[in-house]
């Protein structure tokens, strides 16, 4: 997470950001794997391929009113409380709490510099949402 999000939602709201755990390398690096050999993609070129199998999510789009939980729910995804953001390459992602993300999403998430993909530890949904709001998302078993 960048520190000068956490910095203006502090200034703006006036508390604490909402917690969240930054993965360790090896951590990240366990994910691709898995994600690559669940959705069979190159591990060392896993966004082009992850793109390449998602669909495009007929609702709105995220660059106002998103709501992560009932946009899941229209995709028909269940989802873990926690939820990982991929913020680049599969090498920095963040664990947050869905209600928190949900609640905050624009607080986290900024259009126009923010490509992210979204998905929890069953690696059964992964969904993205690019720098333009446009949102697409794949399930596992869509496969």
């Amino acid at each position: 997470m960048d520190d000068f999000k956490i910095s203006l939602f502090e200034s703006e709201y006036k508390e604490q950001f909402p917690i969240y755990k930054m993965l360790e390398e090896v951590d990240c690096r366990q994910l691709t794997d898995q994600i690559s050999k669940k959705y069979d993609l190159d591990v060392f070129n896993i966004e082009e391929g992850l793109m390449l199998r998602q669909a495009f999510y007929k609702g709105p789009d995220a660059l106002e009113g998103f709501q992560l939980i009932n946009t899941l729910h229209d995709i028909g995804i269940n989802h873990l409380s926690e939820v990982l953001i991929n913020w680049y390459q599969f090498k920095r992602i963040d664990a947050f709490d869905i209600n928190d993300l949900d609640k905050y999403f624009y607080d986290i998430w900024f259009p126009s510099s923010d490509d992210i993909d979204l998905f929890d530890r069953t690696l059964n949904w992964i969904l993205s949402i690019r720098h333009d709001g446009c949102i697409t998302f794949c399930k596992y078993n869509d496969q």
